[in-house]
C-alpha cells in the first residue's frame, strides 16, 4: 500500500513539475540575432528587418512613384508609457507628396520576441499588443485631400483574419484630420500584418509623414511556485477522491 501510495505521488509530482516547466519556457526559444532599428534609409529596411525592444519589424512588399529614392527614411521608436510602451514607425520620402505623386502602398509586419537585452524577462509571456493607430504630418495649410488607410490582419495580408482598419482623413474629405481612429487589438495576437494605403486627391495638400502607433501592455504571469502550490492542491484532492 505504501508503495502504491510513493508512486502515485511520485508520478504527481513529476507531472506537476512538468507542468511548470512547460509554462515557464513557452516561447522562450533564442531569438536570432537582428539589428536594432535605428533612424535609416527606407531602402535598407527593404532588406533587413529590425529590433526595437521586444518589437520585430520586416519589410514585406512596397510601391509607389519613387518608392526606392535612397532619401525616403524610416524611424521606428520605442517610448516608455505607465500604461503600457508604445512603438511608433515613421515614414518619410525624400520629397512631401502630393496629388501627382499617386498612391502608395507599405506592407510590414510587426511581431513580439523575446528581447535578448532583457535576459530576466520573457516577453512572449508578459506583453500584449493593446491597440493601434495611423496618422500623418503636413505643412501649414497643406492639411487637404489627405488619405491614409491603416489596415492590420492577424493572419496574412487580405487574409481572413482583419484585426481593423484606421482611417486618417483630412476634413475636407470627410475625415477627422491626424491620427486617425484607434484600434484595440484582441489578447494573444503575436504578429500583426500591416498595410499602409496613402495619397492626397488635393492640389493643395501634401504629406511630410506618415506614422503608425502600437500600444502594448503588460501581462502578469504567476510565479512558477505559486502554480506549483496550485497544482499540488488539485493532486492531493484528486488523490483523496481516489482514495474515498
Amino acid at each position: 500500500m505504501i508503495t502504491n501510495i510513493s508512486r502515485q505521488l511520485t508520478t504527481g509530482a513529476l507531472a506537476i513539475a512538468g507542468s511548470v516547466a512547460a509554462f515557464g519556457f513557452a516561447g522562450a526559444a533564442p531569438v536570432q540575432a537582428q539589428a536594432v532599428c535605428l533612424p535609416q534609409s527606407f531602402n535598407n529596411f527593404k532588406t533587413n528587418p529590425c529590433r526595437k525592444g521586444d518589437k520585430l519589424f520586416t519589410h514585406i512588399n512596397s510601391s509607389g512613384i519613387g518608392i526606392n529614392d535612397p532619401d525616403n527614411f524610416l524611424t521606428i521608436t520605442e517610448t516608455v508609457l505607465p500604461l503600457g510602451d508604445l512603438h511608433t514607425v515613421t515614414f518619410t520620402p525624400a520629397t512631401p507628396l502630393l496629388s501627382s505623386s499617386g498612391t502608395y502602398v507599405i506592407d510590414y509586419t510587426i511581431e513580439i520576441i523575446d528581447d535578448p537585452d532583457t535576459p530576466n524577462v520573457n516577453e512572449l509571456l508578459t506583453k500584449m499588443f493593446e491597440a493601434f493607430s495611423g496618422g500623418y504630418t503636413t505643412t501649414g495649410q497643406t492639411d487637404s485631400g489627405v488619405s491614409l488607410s491603416k489596415t492590420v490582419w492577424s493572419d496574412a495580408f487580405g487574409g481572413s483574419s482583419l484585426v481593423g482598419t484606421s482611417e486618417a482623413k483630412s476634413l475636407d474629405i470627410g475625415g477627422i484630420g491626424s491620427p486617425g481612429l484607434t484600434v484595440q487589438v484582441d489578447p494573444n495576437i503575436l504578429k500583426l500584418y500591416v498595410r499602409d494605403t496613402f495619397f492626397v486627391s488635393s492640389d493643395d495638400g501634401s504629406v511630410n509623414s506618415i506614422t503608425n502607433d502600437f500600444r502594448q501592455k503588460s501581462i502578469g504571469v504567476p510565479e512558477p511556485s505559486a502554480i506549483l502550490g496550485v497544482l499540488a492542491v488539485a493532486g492531493v484532492g484528486a488523490f483523496a477522491r481516489r482514495k474515498s
